[in-house]
């Protein structure tokens, strides 16, 4: 009896034992924060990526990130998203305006500009480069009276308050609370995954530029060509230099001689150096014939105004103009079919893939 009674003692240890190991009780954990990377297949006419180290996308932080883009909670009223002044079908600007109408019916000062190729920017953002970062870009038009004018605070609370927003910012940043450096990482995410590199320029590269037309093909030539000073009978157009491939974007904010006296001092407002008044960052001539109307303060409607310009209407006595003007207005002598040409030329950096990547949509 006293064995037996010893095995029923022993039994009933081995199950209080079990029976503690299953209770989950007070001190319970979490499952592991655990998110999966982002696969994005870089076309190879791009350069390596260049993903912060700090904010890898993640497959959790892109969709956050898409979500957020395309929310109209970032704003005051929620009216207004990123996405109302950033249209994919216009290569994420805004709708062939020259500058965007924020909540309270007002406009902006600058032209909207396009999303792609972001992860490459590394000079900093917005026309004027006053944000260092994407992520600081990003809750910059939510503070901003003339976009969405609300405040970060009020952004913050209706995102915490939000039980889904709650959810996801868990799942991408393991974090109890959302706050301003998590809502920007996770925007930076998505717009950092919207690639463009498959236009028919890039198509012609690998294949010697056998799918142009002649015009295109002439169009690549003036486009690549180095002018010749007072020869009328040349075809260079010098675009390169300011615009060269694969980004076709230069990492300099420059002055190309739209004023002489500024009434927008672009990056010399940032710096406070009187030598960069008048500078602008040069954007990206991919997917150019979507992004109508041209220049930070989208004065160009077309194409052949801005070729035009360029030729003759460049004002040379701009203070800090860049030297490359001087040298464009002096030796580019293009006649009408070379403009032609040339923007036979530009009209091959359109990306028809990037425009309709159902990944860059909205996802509501």
């Amino acid at each position: 009896m006293r064995r037996l009674r010893n095995y029923s003692l022993l039994l009933l240890l081995i199950l209080g034992v079990v029976s503690c190991k299953e209770d989950p009780g007070v001190d319970a954990v979490d499952p592991p924060y655990v998110t999966t990377p982002y696969e994005i297949n870089i076309p190879t006419s791009l350069p390596p990526a260049n993903f912060p180290k700090d904010n890898k996308p993640t497959v959790e932080g892109v969709e956050l990130g898409r979500m957020l883009f395309y929310d109209p909670i970032l704003s005051q009223d929620s009216t207004q998203s990123c996405a109302s002044c950033h249209n994919q079908e216009f290569a994420f600007t805004d709708n062939e305006l020259a500058f965007s109408v924020g909540i309270r019916g007002l406009e902006g000062n600058r032209n909207s500009m396009p999303i792609y190729n972001l992860m490459w920017h590394l000079d900093g953002f917005f026309w004027d480069g006053r944000a260092e970062l994407l992520r600081h870009q990003a809750v910059l038009p939510i503070q901003d009276e003339l976009e969405m004018d609300e405040t970060i605070g009020n952004v913050l609370a209706k995102l915490n308050e939000h039980s889904n927003y709650s959810l996801r910012f868990k799942q991408a940043f393991n974090v109890e609370e959302i706050d301003e450096e998590t809502l920007g990482k996770a925007l930076e995410q998505f717009m950092m995954i919207i690639i463009s590199g498959n236009s028919k320029f890039d198509v012609g590269r690998t294949m010697g530029f056998n799918n142009f037309t002649d015009s295109e093909r002439r169009g690549l030539q003036i486009f690549n060509a180095e002018a010749y000073e007072n020869d009328p009978s040349n075809n260079g157009g010098d675009c390169f230099h300011c615009h060269g491939a694969p980004l076709f974007m230069t990492r300099e904010y420059m002055n190309n001689g739209l004023d002489t006296l500024f009434t927008d001092k672009g990056f010399g407002a940032v710096t406070g150096d009187p030598n960069d008044d008048g500078k602008f960052k040069v954007p990206s001539l991919r997917n150019i014939v979507k992004t109508a109307p041209y220049m930070h303060d989208g004065r160009f409607a077309t194409l052949e105004e801005v070729i035009d310009f360029y030729l003759t209407g460049a004002h040379a006595n701009s203070p800090n103009i860049n030297a490359n003007m001087h040298a464009l207005q002096d030796s580019v002598f293009l006649s009408p079919q070379s403009k032609a040409d040339l923007i036979a030329f530009l009209k091959t950096l359109t990306d028809n893939d990037y425009l309709n990547n159902t990944e860059y949509s909205n996802p509501f």
